[in-house]
């Protein structure tokens, strides 16, 4: 039986809004012209309508740029499918002169949406525009003021914009303003500022640590101020990449054109200033860094400043990092690229002969067969002592070259790696998309968050999830593409429809530890309750209710930690202690220990004002001493509403080191309750004589349940994987893995004047599907319908978009050839493509309008 596509597809709800309503307009009255079906919102290209009222002369419908893509003879009802140019398209009925006697009018839009059977990868892509809108928590843009210009750009670094940009540039209408700042900006010898920050006059930190050679700047009267870390040596490439893609969102030539010759400043400027080119090897070079990040290994960071975005010729240690060079070959293509566009073929000449040779180049160095060498030190004699063998790690920006222009066989090796780390990696690893794999162990520790397996060293990444699928589903690994994203889609469903960039790489393990509970009683002083017999109440509230009055007591486990909560009547009422300026509380309270520890659990809780509740000082027997604050948010929190960090977006969970114990919510009042903290103790070989308790200062009140100690530093099994480091936005590299990858749709022109559509539905097992991609800031889209039917055996794709030149490449079923084939209606022969075991029949159509393409299948 064949599938009903339209009654499938019927049933899907859309993922992106709808455009704004238009009213339908008939603007003669000689005939009573109407349209079906009726919609309160715009019509989509691909609709089909039906013209009512229309039975002689002759029908011609025009786009909103006045187009004609339908004629033909009237009839009663007129049916036809809507294409051409996004806004008000007319419908008119022309006399047998070719004069008009009635025409109707109506909206067409849409956006960017996938509508598929499975709603795995829709809801992908939902949580993905979520994700890539919120991620920053108050809008999807940042602002900046230079010269009276207000500029628009998704992150205030050129690097993180540019790679947002992947994904924004299907849903956001402003694209160029990031592009013009970063060219208005530019440095007079064609370097380009990485980030503009607000400032004040006076120096700052970035004053003094990058003001050594020109890598920081004031502008606005010294209130924003430019900067450029001087070990980066990515920010021209992705500059180029930003101004490349904006000019294919846009479709805006004169834009562009005017901006090749800073760009021409911005890689040449590369290959002469000594920061960033290598006289020996003639490649891109850069300090010691984890991949491309911002941040030298802990021993570069000795040299002559603490400061880990900084590097000093003669002093630094430089080497060839891949990834900078492969970003170079890519960028030089696009400048080659937009050049020869603008007529400027024998300046282009430059740029293509620089791609070959660094590319070359790079191969001989850096590609051991499997994959790029993540980084190659200038002096042979340069050799860290960071844990790993570091010929063996497989660095991030493997999977970013995939798509940067290397060769097919090098894809397929790097593609193949990731396959095998998969096998490999620690088990309860999110994924094999490792920042770095395996982690460094040692020599980039005091970069925050600096933790194994943590942050781009070990961490597991999104965006290269993003980067691999991509490059999977263009080199032959189109089901291994399709996982990923299935993949990606499960963890956006633990995070509540967010995907987060960042998780950790491996499992916590919880340590092996002991615990020895500390007895409270000859301290407390604070009923959890209302108070009894001059005992005071719970911080003294007099609203019934107010107080913990359900507090379990007795042998407690929290958070895995044991603590010996204080029963309110097996002490006089006495099961707390309370510390504060104020009466009845005490100001400082003593328990005895004699022994030794790792770390201190402390239960307890704050009320009050947030700030400073008090002083917590462990005492040795030698007479020595350590004290920590103790600090809203950092080690107490309020026993009202209490939080911590189980909703939060941000990690490494590792690190906490404040945890909600116990709450209840009752009477119709918030949540109340109590926090474990941990404390590290500096000093585990020494004996500990005594802990103190004060109080701050104020109107503060410090309410302290149970104290334990423990054989090892402080440790919480994390609540989840989340790790942190990186701006969610980079998921935009999901996105177009989503859309240009699966769904296949790829402007091979500008705004989607010439468009490739290769559907890889079926690698994912997905028979029907509608795909739209629309770039918002020129309304240049391309629309699509895709049908595998099993009987009869027959793939089918209906297509339409703002361009005349289409090319197919439509995945075939395994084990499936194709039998006949037809384009409108029309036989024809289309050619085949295979790609590693993956088979494409391959197809061109230079004709604007709605086409349908029919591969019947043996």
């Amino acid at each position: 039986m064949a599938v009903d596509r339209r009654s499938v597809l019927k049933a899907i709800p859309a993922v992106a809004g709808s455009a704004l309503v238009a009213p339908i307009q008939v603007f003669a009255t000689e005939l009573n012209l109407t349209i079906e079906p009726s919609k309160t919102g715009p019509y989509c290209p691909l609709d089909e309508i039906r013209l009512r009222g229309a039975s002689n002369g002759t029908v011609v419908v025009k786009d909103a740029a006045g187009q004609q893509y339908v004629r033909g003879a009237a009839r009663d009802p007129f049916a036809f499918k809507v294409s051409g140019v996004l806004g008000i398209h007319t419908a008119s009925v022309l006399n047998p002169q070719g004069a008009p006697i009635a025409s109707i009018s109506f909206e067409v839009d849409c956006e960017t949406e996938i509508r598929e059977e499975s709603g795995v990868y829709q809801g992908l892509l939902t949580d993905i525009e979520w994700t890539m809108m919120d991620w920053n928590q108050e809008a999807p843009v940042n602002v900046i003021r230079y010269k009276d210009r207000i500029y628009q750009l998704f992150v205030n670094w050129i690097f993180d914009h540019t790679l947002t940009l992947k994904g924004m540039k299907y849903y956001w209408h402003q694209l160029k303003d990031a592009v013009d700042f970063f060219a208005d900006t530019q440095r007079e010898d064609g370097m380009i500022w990485e980030n503009c920050y607000p400032a004040t006059p006076e120096a700052n930190y970035f004053d003094w640590k990058f003001g050594y050679d020109n890598f920081v700047r004031k502008i606005e009267g010294g209130f924003r101020q430019l900067r450029r870390a001087p070990v980066e040596s990515h920010v021209e490439q992705f500059y180029i990449e930003a101004l490349y893609y904006t000019w294919k969102a846009t479709g805006d030539d004169e834009w562009m054109k005017p901006k090749l010759d800073g760009a021409i400043r911005a890689i040449r400027f590369l290959t002469k200033d000594p920061y960033r080119w290598s006289q020996k090897y003639q490649l891109v070079h850069r300090g010691f860094t984890i991949d491309t990040w911002d941040f030298t290994s802990d021993d570069q960071q000795k040299i002559g400043s603490d400061c880990v975005f900084v590097v000093y010729l003669g002093k630094s240690e430089f080497g060839i990092f891949y990834g900078d060079n492969t970003n170079m070959v890519a960028a030089c293509r696009r400048l080659y690229e937009m050049l020869t566009y603008a007529g400027r073929k024998e300046e282009a000449k430059e740029f293509f002969a620089l791609a070959e040779q660094v590319q070359e180049r790079l191969d001989k160095l850096a590609w051991n067969g499997e994959f790029y060498t993540h980084w190659i030190a200038e002096n042979p004699g340069y050799k860290p002592d960071v844990g790993v063998d570091m010929t063996k790690q497989v660095s991030l920006s493997n999977a970013y070259s995939i798509n940067r222009g290397i060769s097919h066989d090098k894809c397929v090796a790097i593609l193949r790696t990731y396959q095998r780390i998969r096998s490999e990696m620690p088990t309860g690893s999110p994924g094999e998309f490792y920042g770095i794999y395996p982690p460094f162990l040692r020599d980039f520790g005091e970069n925050a968050p600096g933790l194994v397996w943590e942050y781009v060293n070990g961490g597991v990444l999104s965006c290269v999830a993003g980067e691999l699928a991509r490059g999977a589903f263009e080199h032959g690994f189109e089901e291994y593409g399709a996982d990923i994203l299935r993949r990606q889609k499960a963890i956006a469903e633990r995070y509540r429809g967010y995907l987060p960039v960042t998780l950790r790489g491996k499992p916590a393990e919880t340590p092996k530890r002991t615990f020895e509970t500390l007895d409270l009683r000859k301290i407390a002083n604070v009923d959890l309750g209302p108070g009894n017999a001059g005992v005071p109440g719970w911080i003294g509230d007099r609203e019934p209710n107010h107080n913990l009055a359900g507090f379990p007591t007795g042998a407690q486990e929290f958070h895995g930690i044991p603590f010996d909560a204080i029963p309110p009547e097996s002490n006089g009422h006495r099961a707390c202690v309370g510390i504060a300026q104020s009466s009845p509380y005490t100001q400082q309270a003593t328990v005895s220990v004699q022994g030794k520890a790792g770390s201190v659990y402390l239960l307890h809780t704050g009320a009050g004002p947030e700030g400073t509740f008090g002083t917590f000082t462990i005492r040795y027997a030698d007479g020595s001493s350590f004290s920590e604050y103790i600090e809203s948010r950092k080690n107490i929190g309020s026993w009202w509403e209490p939080a911590d960090s189980r909703y939060a977006r941000e990690g490494p969970r590792v690190r906490d080191r404040l945890r909600v114990a116990w709450q209840t919510s009752a009477h119709g009042l918030p949540a109340l309750g109590v926090y474990v903290a941990g404390f590290d103790n500096p000093h585990p070989d020494r004996e500990i004589s005594s802990l103190d308790f004060s109080a701050g200062i104020g109107e503060t009140k410090w309410l302290l349940l149970g104290v334990t100690l423990c054989s090892t530093p402080v440790f919480f099994a994390p609540y989840d994987d989340l790790s942190s480091g990186i701006p969610d936005g980079w998921n935009a590299a999901v996105a177009y893995a989503l859309l240009e990858g699966l769904a296949g749709v790829e402007d091979r022109g500008t705004a989607f004047s010439r468009t490739r559509i290769a559907p890889r539905w079926i690698a994912a097992d997905v028979h029907l599907a509608e795909v739209t991609l629309k770039y918002p800031a020129s309304g240049g889209y391309c629309r699509y319908r895709y049908t595998h039917e099993k009987t009869p055996a027959r793939v089918a794709v209906e297509f339409t978009g703002t361009g005349r030149d289409f090319e197919l490449h439509v995945l075939l079923p395994k084990e499936r050839e194709v039998a006949a084939s037809t384009l409108d209606g029309k036989p024809i022969s289309p050619r085949f493509e295979k790609i590693e075991q993956s088979i494409y029949a391959v197809t061109q159509v230079s004709e604007p309008g709605v086409h349908r393409l029919i591969l019947s299948l043996r």
